[in-house]
Order: structure tokens, then C-alpha cells, then sequence
């Protein structure tokens, strides 16, 4: 009888080098956008055999660690979903790549090296939060105010106008410092310090935190991470109004206010951004009670209605770039005298359309399972 072929399919180990994080007996897999609880065995068995190859690369690799079986652990490996098959990319995984953009920016580990440097690590995240909190109290509570009357909360700017480069790199260091309070927080929970990325929501470039596996802790745990990355940021907003406040500096003014537009921004429940998940994580916990479905039922109505206005908003601009583009066309040059605006918002108003779409399935999905929970 003739030998099997041999298995030519080619699959991939993508917890190799993975952030791993001590969970009682059991230890966190952290990659860029999932979290994997494992035995200690596994973990260690997946760092040590290749990231890549077809089933006899693996088999030898482990026999080479001693491993007396190793065909019989790597179907284990497979059936738990440590290995698993190569996928080929689709056109599918392409158009969502495009539509939704995953930039790694600042893997756990990099931030375990930056915390270190202020003496912050396990067992410390949660203190250093709670101590945080006070002085970050004080930066929001002056920021509103200087929102609401910039007058009374510091003094007059001098003449000049703002310096766009450097309002820019304020706003982008504020809003990853907000990132790095959210993996602060989930460290502070136990479940490790998370990858932070880049990505486009709706028609919104944004920086996020992969806290997956949040969905294990308890109310008081989400809520601290869905906070978390206010707590960071208005750390820096306070340290941004005492140079605002001495030196009266026109680009920290409009930085100012940029960060708390952001501030206001992530605050939107009907965003899936922070006001969404301490929303959603809040219902997820009371969702048996009468008041929190009333409440829920009232949601998901204004998330239609805000869908459809935006969706409104990102068709009215249509025509704009429909002319920009003719204008692209016909005199290419124009791109270098402020065409390639035109392809930028050509670009988000397709993602704000399909984003906005889907915002439809996302909604008849929360309001199927609101009903199918009305009898629990």
C-alpha cells in the first residue's frame, strides 16, 4: 500500500511572539487585535516552533524540543486554534483592509520598556491610575472651562496665529497618550498592557487599543478601561493649560481646543468609541432590567436617526468631489496646487459610506437581541 502524500497545505503559527501576560495557572496570548488564554505549556510550545510552514516543518521543529509525539500535539495545536490553516487573501480581506486600515503603532511590549522608565509595572498600573485621577480631574474640569469661557480660565493670547505643525503633533501625542491610559487600565484589570494601532472609523482617522477579552471582567474593570484613556489625557490637557496659562502660546490654545473636541468626540455613545463601549459594557451587565431596556430601546432609535444623518452629511458631499475629480482629470496637474484634498476625501467619504452601512447591520443586530431577550 502506497505512503500518504504528504500535507502540502501550509499553516501558521500566529501566536509566535506574542505578549504574554501571567493569569493565574494560566497565561494571556496578546496579539494585535486578539487575546488568547493558554496553559503555560502551550505558550512556551508556541514561542519555540516556526511561525510559519507546512505540518513536517512543525513536526520537526517540536522533535527537535524532545517532544516524544509531536504529530499528535500539533492536531492538538489545531484543534484549540493555536495553528491553524494559511488563509489565502481574498478580495474580501483586501476591501476590508482599505475600508478599515490595522497600523500597528506601539506593541505592549515597547510600552512595558516605556513604563518602566518611571518605575511603572505589574502590580503598579492600578496605584499610579488612582493617583493619576486627581490631577487629571483638574485638567478636564479647566478644560470645560476654557471651553465654555476661554477668557476666565486663561489669559488673553498674544498676537499670532497658531503654528499648524505643532498643533498637530500636540493633538496626535495627546490622543496616544489617551491610547497608552487604556492599556494602562486593562494592565491595572490583569488582563496586560494591549497593542495600540491606527485605523479610519467612519470618515475619522483614530488611534485604538485591542482590549479583547474584556468581556470576562467585571463592570467596575470594563468601566475602567473604557475611562482609562481620559485619565492619561487629561493628565497631558492639565500640563497643556499651565503652558497655555504662563505662556499665553497660541498653538498650546488650539491645541486646547482640538483635545477637548476629541474629548467630546470619544464621549458620543452613538460612536463605537469610548462613550459607545462604557454604554454598551453598562448594558451588557443591567440588560434584565426594565429601566436599561427602556433606556436601550431609546438608543437604538437615536443611533438610526444619527446614522441617517450622517450618511445624509456624507452624501451631500458627494458632488464636490465628483467635480474635484472631472477637474483631476481633465488638468492633473491640479493635484500638487490641493487636488490630492479631493483624493483624501474621496477616499474617507467611501469608507464614511460603507462604515455608515454597516452601522445598519450593527444596529438590527443589538435590536434582535433586544427582543429575543424580552421574555428572560
Amino acid at each position: 500500500m502506497a505512503d500518504a502524500a504528504p500535507d502540502a497545505r501550509v499553516y501558521e503559527n500566529h501566536l509566535k511572539g506574542a505578549y504574554s501576560v501571567p493569569s493565574g495557572d494560566k497565561v494571556l496570548a496578546i496579539t494585535d487585535t486578539s487575546c488568547y488564554t493558554l496553559a503555560e505549556e502551550t505558550a512556551w510550545l508556541t514561542g519555540n516552533i516556526p511561525e510559519r510552514g507546512v505540518r513536517e516543518d512543525f513536526l520537526r521543529a517540536m522533535s527537535g524540543l524532545g517532544i516524544e509525539d509531536p504529530a499528535r500535539i500539533f492536531d492538538r495545536l489545531l484543534s484549540i486554534g493555536a495553528l491553524r490553516e494559511a488563509a489565502r487573501r481574498t478580495a474580501g480581506d483586501v476591501f476590508r483592509a482599505v475600508v478599515s486600515p490595522r497600523i500597528r503603532l506601539l506593541p505592549s511590549r515597547a510600552q512595558e520598556r516605556f513604563f518602566s522608565l518611571f518605575g511603572i509595572g505589574p502590580g503598579v498600573f492600578d496605584k499610579a491610575l488612582r493617583f493619576l485621577a486627581w490631577p487629571a480631574a483638574a485638567g478636564l474640569a479647566w478644560g470645560l472651562l476654557y471651553s465654555a469661557a476661554p477668557s476666565l480660565a486663561a489669559p488673553p493670547a498674544p498676537p499670532g496665529a497658531a503654528s499648524g505643525p505643532l498643533v498637530i503633533a500636540i493633538v496626535i501625542a495627546a490622543s496616544l497618550v489617551h491610547e497608552l491610559g487604556h492599556s494602562m487600565a486593562a494592565a491595572a484589570a490583569g488582563i496586560g498592557l494591549r497593542p495600540i494601532g491606527f485605523s479610519v472609523y467612519l470618515i475619522y482617522p483614530v488611534f485604538y487599543t485591542n482590549v479583547s477579552g474584556i468581556d470576562k471582567l467585571k463592570l467596575r474593570e470594563k468601566a475602567l478601561i473604557d475611562c482609562g484613556g481620559f485619565i492619561l489625557q487629561s493628565v497631558f490637557l492639565l500640563g497643556l493649560l499651565l503652558v497655555l496659562f504662563l505662556t499665553g502660546s497660541p498653538s498650546a490654545a488650539e491645541a486646547v481646543r482640538w483635545i477637548m473636541l476629541i474629548i467630546f468626540f470619544n464621549l458620543n455613545p452613538l460612536f463605537r468609541t469610548d462613550g459607545y463601549w462604557l454604554y454598551k459594557d453598562t448594558y451588557s451587565e443591567l440588560r434584565h432590567s426594565r429601566l436599561m431596556r427602556a433606556v436601550h430601546h431609546v438608543y437604538l432609535l437615536a443611533f438610526a436617526v444619527f446614522t441617517l444623518y450622517f450618511l445624509w452629511f456624507v452624501y451631500m458631499r458627494l458632488g464636490y468631489i465628483w467635480n474635484g475629480l472631472g477637474e483631476l482629470w481633465r488638468s492633473p496637474g491640479y493635484f500638487f496646487d490641493g487636488g490630492y484634498k479631493i483624493i483624501l476625501w474621496a477616499y474617507f467619504v467611501f469608507v464614511g459610506l460603507a462604515g455608515g452601512l454597516n452601522r445598519f447591520k450593527e444596529g438590527r443586530q443589538e435590536w434582535l437581541e433586544l427582543r429575543g431577550g424580552a421574555g428572560t
